[in-house]
């Protein structure tokens, strides 16, 4: 694709700033009429520039996905709305010494054959008017080599100015995409990577140890599916569909069978041990009170000698302020939950939770991330899924926080597809196939 040898345009240019010197000449005062534009920048202190039509966009230095095996310039492959394109450091691909290494610098996205490009340079410059007249043809001093490459030179301002051949790099589409995204049995784990970025991106989640066994299996499956063999392109709908195959069961819905026979067989038991008189639960992101109340409801059915004290925090404050006035379709109230009992009907099927059931439950708006500001102490604590929306580094302290506030014999349920590993030394995992909770030594 790319011939990049013996290429050292430092030494090049200075050589062309020679010969354009002794062939520059006097020209008459008139007014130009200008037939082509192009844009200049730098690499490694001196001036290059290209053709204004090929260039689509500019943008600052962004977070790629490296691609293994490619050639030493390609950094790596970016998402830019949907389309993905490869990223060539041009210093590098011209062995050039880049003078702002450790400085954020610029992309310059190029599109040749229907081929996005991203071009990283040291620093964009102007937007200059030439006439094609005034370029001039590379200097035999720069070899055929070059003379490939280098549609010519210009002075401006008393800088001379590389333009490079665009077509003449970049042409061979096929090749060059071969080249530079290699095929997938090369890139299991960069394909990986760069589904996740997608995720991430796309449904503002976070994706780490704690959650990223789930996403491989999905990755597998979406793979397969629609025969990935390249990067996976994914829509705002696609990856809205893969996280709802992440969630805990009956997210956003009351509990139903058989999810609270495994419920009542790994907790329940573990609660008896340490509660008589009273259950002090917790639950985290209970969002619009599904999963507040049926946790609550399961309590107050199985553990009747003990008073449930509850109380459900999420940072969505509008879901909080709703879930105190829940509200929720006949049909979808499963037959364990006692509906006369707890719900009053109102207006097209609907039931309204009782008034004196929902004062029973303290809703509250409350981060996560400040969990070691509460004075009391819980015997349970329902945080499902919430390592989606912190970091690595929140979710570690959160655990290290929640620890603390458990009793000794409390129970902690997180997400069923959350894995918390080595990261609660005081717990012990609770033998279940269906249900993720951990009980503290």
């Amino acid at each position: 694709m790319i011939n990049t040898e013996n290429l050292d345009f430092k030494t090049l240019i200075q050589k062309q700033k020679e010969l354009s010197s002794s062939l520059k000449q006097k020209k008459e005062n008139k007014i130009l009429e200008y037939d082509f534009k192009m844009v200049t920048f730098k690499l490694g202190g001196e001036y290059y520039g290209i053709d204004i039509m090929y260039v689509k966009e500019i943008l600052k230095a962004k977070k790629f996905t490296l691609v293994p095996n490619a050639l030493e310039f390609v950094l790596g492959v970016f998402n830019l709305r949907g389309e993905i394109m490869p990223i060539i450091d041009l210093a590098k691909m011209f062995h050039i010494e880049s003078q702002n290494q450790s400085e954020l610098k610029s992309i310059i996205i190029i599109k040749v054959d229907n081929l996005l490009i991203g071009l990283v340079v040291d620093e964009i410059s102007h937007v200059v008017p030439l006439r094609k007249a005034d370029i001039q043809p590379p200097s035999p001093l720069l070899g055929t080599i070059n003379e490939r490459y280098i549609e010519g030179v210009v002075e401006l301002n008393d800088k001379l100015y590389v333009v490079l051949d665009t077509e003449a790099i970049f042409s061979d589409k096929e090749k060059s995409k071969r080249d530079i995204l290699p095929q997938s049995s090369e890139l299991t784990e960069e394909l990986f990577s760069f589904f996740c970025n997608q995720l991430e991106e796309l449904n503002v989640i976070h994706i780490t140890e704690f959650n990223k066994k789930k996403f491989r299996e999905l990755f597998e499956e979406y793979k397969k599916e629609n025969n990935i063999i390249e990067m996976p392109n994914l829509s705002k709908e696609n990856a809205e569909n893969i996280l709802k195959k992440f969630f805990s069961k009956h997210t956003y819905q009351l509990w139903q069978q058989p999810y609270i026979d495994y419920f009542l067989d790994a907790v329940i038991p573990k609660l008896n041990r340490i509660c008589s008189d009273e259950v002090k639960a917790l639950d985290i992101g209970c969002a619009f009170g599904h999963e507040a109340f049926s946790l609550y409801f399961l309590l107050v059915n199985n553990m009747k000698d003990a008073e449930v004290k509850f109380i459900a925090a999420d940072i969505n404050l509008i879901a909080v302020s709703n879930a105190s006035t829940f509200e929720v379709a006949g049909n979808n109230i499963p037959s364990w939950i006692n509906r006369e009992k707890y719900f009053m009907k109102i207006s097209d099927g609907n039931y309204k939770i009782k008034k004196e059931i929902a004062d029973k439950i303290y809703f509250e708006f409350h981060n996560a991330l400040n969990i070691s500001t509460y004075n009391r102490i819980f015997d349970i604590v329902v945080a499902r899924d919430i390592s989606l929306y912190m970091t690595e580094e929140e979710y570690k302290k959160f655990l290290k926080d929640i620890s603390s506030k458990i009793v000794s014999g409390g129970v902690l349920v997180v997400g069923d597809n959350e894995d918390l590993g080595n990261n609660l030394p005081d717990f012990t995992k609770i033998s279940s196939e269906y249900i993720s909770a951990y009980v503290k030594k």
